[in-house]
């Protein structure tokens, strides 16, 4: 009866491991297609909105409780939609994000992304006060103030401001100063919130325009001439980055400060023409308008009735002559293009443009005087704001002085906690000294353990004798000179750039081989790392030195590759083909807690001591720094860590 009774419960869970395991996989699968979604958001908007409509679909049928799934589905779903000028389609997305309940990690920063988008909707429409009122709305939610460092929030700031730059330089006509300011913000912030290519080609393009906006004087034009060369760069020389969209934005961008610099039309116009081009083919009737406009725009200015007339042309033979009330800025200059320019038409039909361009400029004044009116509530607002704190000033200062009051009644009471705390800490810094001697001793002992064992041997040559106390010597000037700088600190870390090809070779180099017949190699490469030097070099020989003392035969290989869809970082992989590992033995690695002997009676600690020194270059570079390892018994082992890769 009792083993009948453990045979169900085994047999249930195994049902639930495979329920959860399965469950695993469809999350997985759903994140990859939305992260596929949000890598093309720009570069192929169909794709994305395939890829988004298959996460939903698994969502809906296998995985109902992942909800920053399904809102991440929705918000790449709304963005792709816009990007094809779809806005009903897209405004039901964001509505989907807008009015969902169920609570989830991600809920609040989903919601500002949506906001977002639908900034940029209202601005396309024409609802100028709106759209401010909805960026103002996530400014002061503090939503992206909360949260630092991930891809979501990055990416939602960035965003915040490519809208709030775009609103104010080409709905708006705002004040300059207004868009310095922003510009300013704007660029002090864009080095701190990395996101992707696409994200950092929409925030140049954003910058470039604004500067092409303020551009006044050859100092601001030469900032937008720099973006846009950023842009191109990334474009060209980043393959996976390539986008027509993008590359259509900064040469339109680059011909429009081009012709503020006054360069000759030769220069200019076909730039204009090549950037409509792209966005004609990008199939977007929002940017195929905007492109229409800028290029007839210049071609007329320029007294090119004939180019002007031709860009014309292909939009009224295309799209038609009325677009809608989408864009409504642009629509009114195609209209004011049409009859300055006396495209040949009917006097019927040119009296049907005039009309539609008085609709659209009494649309776009009322925008204005509703935007005005919002800009005179927020002056209020800011005044009486002022005016409360001033108020709270003057109680802060009664709280002041009355926390003086206490402060001087209680201050023998505060110089005992302060004396009790310096104890504290002094006893705490005896303790890490402690510890720090403890792993610098337990340091000499790995590194220098090998060293002894075969000078113990008396089959060892004098030859080979000589050559291992070369090594041990090599070996004890290396840890005294990284103890004197770990102690009493603890591991020292001082980052520069070098070669990590040198640091392979010569670890290999001065390696010791305990199986002659062992080949040990490193691969050349010409990657550059930030990293400390003599860290990186401590922990390669402990990776080295494991896998020679676990391979009897075959190789060990050191090499180093490019990491990651952008490659900011080197990944340099020890590999052997040893004894290999079981799982118990591979999950106890770096690990202090669950040290795992090995065979040969090592604690594992050269190990430890890696995972230390990739810990120290995560938390001072802040760039996703690990190591980790890949292992089969009887088929060897593989050591991988990563290091910031600096192309120069």
């Amino acid at each position: 009866m009792k083993r009948l009774f453990w045979l169900i419960i085994t047999a249930l869970s195994l049902v639930a491991c495979s329920s959860r395991d399965e469950a695993s996989l469809m999350r997985s699968r759903v994140d990859g297609l939305s992260k596929e979604a949000f890598v093309n958001r720009y570069r192929d908007p169909i794709l994305t909105l395939d890829r988004s409509a298959e996460a939903i679909a698994l969502l809906r049928d296998s995985l109902p409780n992942y909800h920053s799934g399904l809102l991440r589905a929705w918000n790449n779903m709304a963005f792709a939609h816009l990007m094809r000028s779809e806005a009903d389609e897209a405004w039901d997305c964001l509505d989907s994000v807008f009015d969902f309940e169920p609570s989830c990690p991600n809920r609040d920063i989903e919601r500002t992304i949506a906001s977002l988008s639908a900034a940029r909707l209202l601005q396309r429409e024409g609802h100028i006060a709106e759209s401010f009122e909805l960026l103002n709305t996530v400014a002061a939610s503090k939503t992206l103030a909360s949260r630092r460092g991930d891809l979501l929030s990055n990416y939602a700031k960035t965003e915040y401001y490519i809208t709030s730059l775009t609103l104010n330089y080409h709905y708006r006509d705002g004040k300059a100063s207004d868009v310095r300011q922003l510009l300013n913000e704007a660029e002090n912030s864009r080095g701190h919130l990395p996101c992707d290519f696409a994200q950092d080609m929409a925030l140049n393009y954003a910058l470039a325009y604004c500067y092409t906006y303020l551009g006044f004087d050859s100092a601001d034009l030469a900032r937008a001439e720099a973006y846009c060369m950023d842009n191109l760069s990334l474009l060209y020389d980043n393959p996976t980055a390539y986008s027509p969209f993008d590359e259509a934005n900064t040469l339109q961008i680059l011909a429009h400060a081009y012709s503020r610099m006054g360069l000759d039309t030769a220069r200019v116009a076909p730039l204009y023409r090549y950037a409509a081009d792209l966005f004609w083919g990008y199939a977007d009737p929002y940017q195929m308008l905007g492109a229409t406009v800028a290029t007839a725009r210049y071609a007329l200015t320029n007294a090119d009735t004939t180019a002007a007339h031709a860009a014309l042309s292909r939009w009224l033979e295309c799209c038609g002559d009325i677009y809608g009330a989408q864009a409504p800025k642009f629509e009114a200059r195609l209209y004011d293009l049409l009859l300055r320019s006396q495209y040949p038409a009917s006097a019927e039909q040119r009296l049907e443009w005039y009309d539609r361009e008085l609709y659209l400029q009494e649309l776009i004044a009322d925008s204005r005087e509703a935007d005005f009116e919002v800009q005179r509530q927020l002056s209020e607002a800011v005044r009486q704001g002022v005016a409360s704190r001033r108020f709270a000033t003057i109680l802060l200062l009664l709280a002041v002085a009355l926390v003086v009051v206490i402060v001087f009644l209680f201050r023998q009471t505060k110089r005992l906690n302060r004396e009790t705390h310096h104890l504290q800490e002094a006893n705490q810094r005896d303790v890490a000294r402690i510890a720090n001697v403890e792993t610098c001793l337990s340091v000499m002992r790995h590194d220098m353990g090998p060293f002894v064992n075969y000078l113990q041997n008396p089959k060892l040559s004098p030859e080979l004798r000589a050559e291992v106390l070369q090594q041990l010597v090599r070996t004890f000037d290396n840890l005294k000179r990284w103890t004197n700088l770990s102690l009493p600190t603890g591991l020292a870390f001082s980052a520069t750039v070098f070669d990590i090809g040198e640091v392979m070779a010569l670890v290999v180099a001065d390696a010791p081989r305990p199986h002659p017949e062992v080949s040990l190699s490193a691969r050349p490469t010409t990657l550059k790392v930030e990293a400390d030097r003599e860290l990186v070099a401590i922990m390669l020989r402990n990776l080295v030195a494991n896998a020679l003392q676990h391979t009897v035969q075959g190789s060990v290989e050191v090499f180093a590759t490019p990491y990651g869809p952008d490659q900011r970082f080197a990944e340099v992989t020890v590999a052997d083909t040893g004894e290999g590992m079981d799982d118990e033995t591979l999950d106890a690695l770096f690990r202090a807690d669950k040290p795992a002997p090995r065979p040969d009676g090592s604690s594992g600690f050269g190990l430890i001591l890696c995972r230390h020194i990739i810990k120290k270059h995560d938390d001072l570079t802040l760039r996703g720094c690990k190591i980790w390892a890949e292992s089969e018994l009887g088929r060897g082992t593989s050591f991988h860590f990563l290091l910031k890769q600096v192309e120069l």
